[in-house]
């Protein structure tokens, strides 16, 4: 599947992953870092979308000081039964803020975007779907021929919410 994924374009990629996302995240609707998946998943939708989010704002969504970016919050204990939630989430981030960096044409990126590997991060993403989600191969089958001819659009997110339901 990672071949057919690698076709699409870089806007596709995110929103696959973020479609995905979206699948998944009402399992962690009770943690307290629920609203600061909600947030960057919003700011990613945002960018795949309109382009209007500077890649900098998304990262603070993944690495925050405050104890609020996805990658520490997924470390808290209460986060630990739903862990493979937190690592799509934090993996659909890091593809989309890596892809944000190179749209602005950043040379320099955070470490944490800038040892992106496409290949790993996939295989990685897919494997924590499938334990989060049980439909996860038929999920990601219709999402990833839909994507192939999607319009990516204002109603994008609708329009995949409506392919994976």
């Amino acid at each position: 599947m990672f071949q057919d994924w690698e076709k699409l374009q870089t806007e596709a990629k995110s929103a696959y992953f973020l479609g995905l996302c979206d699948t998944i995240t009402p399992r962690v609707k009770q943690s307290k870092g629920y609203k600061y998946i909600i947030a960057a998943l919003d700011s990613c939708w945002q960018w795949v979308i309109e382009k209007n989010v500077e890649a900098d704002d998304l990262y603070f969504h993944l690495e925050k000081l405050e104890d609020t970016g996805v990658l520490t919050l997924m470390q808290f204990p209460e986060n630990e039964e739903n862990l493979d939630v937190w690592v799509c989430v934090a993996d659909a981030l890091l593809f989309t803020i890596y892809s944000a960096y190179k749209y602005q044409g950043d040379e320099y990126l955070p470490e944490t975007v800038e040892s992106t590997d496409n290949e790993e991060l996939f295989a990685e993403f897919q494997n924590h779907f499938k334990v989060a989600n049980m439909n996860s191969v038929r999920l990601e089958k219709n999402l990833m021929e839909s994507l192939k001819d999607l319009d990516l659009k204002r109603s994008l997110r609708e329009d995949i919410r409506k392919i994976l339901s």
